[in-house]
């Protein structure tokens, strides 16, 4: 008699692997952007805590978008884009956020992926909010929500 797996068998087992995988892949997905958000936020909030430290240091200095010594922040090997898209604002891209120093000691990170679309801001007072682009539609939308919602929770 010869050993071996049946063809019902083998189908059996691959179509329970691909349930399993329905099933944690979402899940998977959401626990990476929330680590990806954790990045975000602690960046921020350095990036926030260097413009007001400028800001104490050099008081007459109200330039809207200054891009401030911001050297010990860690900004995750991107590069400074000088006026990109925003005017005199500096924008920092890295492989997940594009940051902003939007002035008046505001920074933003926003992430524009075609699954997941927002922004967070952190404002001069160090209140932080997150909003959603209302362009975008679709998953993007409905998963940049789920993690502003998240953000607003925290």
């Amino acid at each position: 008699m010869k050993k071996g797996f049946t063809l019902i068998e083998l189908l059996a087992v691959v179509m329970i692997i691909g349930i399993l995988a329905a099933i944690a892949l979402p899940q998977y997905r959401r626990a990476v952007e929330k680590s990806r958000l954790t990045e975000a936020l602690v960046t921020l909030k350095a990036i926030s805590d260097a413009q007001g430290r400028y800001l104490q240091a050099n008081p007459n200095d109200l330039g809207v978008c200054q891009r401030t010594d911001i050297a010990d922040v860690d900004l995750r090997g991107g590069t400074w884009n000088l006026g990109a898209g925003h005017g005199n604002c500096d924008l920092y891209v890295t492989s997940n956020f594009t940051y902003a120093l939007v002035g008046n000691g505001t920074v933003q990170a926003t992430r524009d992926t075609p699954n997941v679309n927002y922004t967070i801001i952190i404002d001069g007072n160090g209140n932080r909010s997150c909003i959603v682009d209302a362009s975008v539609q679709g998953q993007a939308a409905i998963e940049g929500q789920n993690i502003c919602d998240f953000v607003n929770r925290m």
